[in-house]
């Protein structure tokens, strides 16, 4: 049964939506009109952000309302430059780890390199499609930045509006640093695995977006700091989940592989609490198969199978609902109004129970 979207973000959803097909309409033609034969770049972008669930800047306007912001129309461009963000984090992302597929459909990377071997180019395809896969993603980061310019708010709540979105993708770029480091180095630290789901997915995915939100209506240092410290929790739990559902979620609803992030060898907090809880041989058929790009799916169900047995998937939701539970305690005690308190409870009862 679908999980219902909590109407706050639903209603964010058709916001963004119907904001970013106009935006394209905007932004993509000059690029184009730059040389023809960049039609296919442009086309990729448009058809990549086409859905997805929109929640860093459906929390980017809720901060902005949180904080006593009234039109949010006023800052649909910042809230559309997090979607581009995520797209260029994503799109690079799956050359990193050599996805197949995300969303359901070909990853760019494989999508450009199936157009190179089509063509019959020469050059190797799959490095032909990762290279385009880059400027792909480049190409939504430079979008973001215009956009998030495009902001209807007084000139000081946009220079503090930028500088969280600044800080916002320093530490994505670092959580996504670490996370390659952790795997490579085969890390089985707690602690490096709880930063990587900090810096990668929490701050990036929720708290930060909330404190841009609030920092572009004009909330000062301590509302800031009160949103960010009820977000953080809640950021960790949702990278938490994202880990589980990499593992043990359903293809159809993740739209990728349930077993990349297992033959990625990515150190979660799912596998350091495995290795603390194995005896040294499960540790050895642990460590054996995981990074193994060449992992069969009866490999990767049993390697569910010890995640599942030595309860290392049960403290990761213990953790997961601790967080959940620590978020809505900072919530209840927020300066804002009942209204936007109430959103915010909804999305984090979503966000730390969602299913995809």
């Amino acid at each position: 049964m679908p999980q219902p979207i909590p109407p706050a973000l639903e209603q964010a959803r058709s916001e963004i939506d119907a904001a970013l097909a106009s935006a394209w309409d905007r932004l993509l033609p000059p690029v184009t009109d730059i040389d023809a034969r960049l039609e296919p770049v442009t086309a990729a972008l448009r058809r990549f952000t086409h859905g997805g669930k929109r929640v860093r800047p459906a929390l980017l306007l809720l901060g902005f309302e949180a904080a006593g912001g009234a039109d949010r129309t006023a800052v649909h461009g910042p809230a559309l430059a997090l979607e581009l963000l995520h797209t260029c984090a994503l799109v690079h992302d799956d050359v990193i780890d050599r996805a197949p597929t995300r969303r359901g459909r070909p990853t760019v990377h494989r999508a450009f390199a199936a157009a190179h071997a089509e063509a019959g180019w020469s050059g190797d395809a799959d490095d032909y499609g990762e290279a385009v896969a880059i400027l792909v993603g480049d190409l939504a980061f430079v979008q973001a930045d215009a956009l998030f310019l495009e902001a209807a708010v007084p000139a000081d709540a946009l220079m503090a509006g930028l500088r969280c979105f600044v800080t916002l993708r320093e530490e994505v770029m670092a959580g996504q640093f670490l996370d390659l480091q952790t795997a490579t180095s085969r890390s089985s630290d707690r602690s490096a695995a709880m930063a990587v789901a900090t810096l990668k997915s929490g701050r990036y995915s929720v708290s930060r977006p909330l404190e841009v939100g609030a920092a572009l209506a004009g909330a000062g240092a301590p509302l800031r700091e009160a949103l960010r410290a009820a977000a953080d929790p809640l950021g960790r739990a949702f990278q938490l989940r994202d880990d589980l559902l990499g593992v043990f979620g359903q293809e159809d609803d993740t739209g990728k592989s349930t077993a990349s992030d297992l033959a990625e060898g990515k150190r979660t907090l799912l596998i350091t609490e495995a290795l603390r809880r194995l005896d040294p041989d499960g540790r050895d058929v642990l460590e054996a198969a995981l990074g193994d790009p060449q992992l069969s799916d009866d490999e990767a169900d049993r390697l569910r199978g010890l995640l599942e047995d030595c309860g290392a998937r049960a403290a990761v939701e213990r953790t997961v609902a601790e967080e959940v539970a620590a978020s809505h305690a900072a919530i209840a005690d927020l300066p804002v109004a009942d209204a936007a308190r109430t959103r915010l409870h909804e999305l984090a009862r979503y966000l730390g129970d969602r299913r995809a």
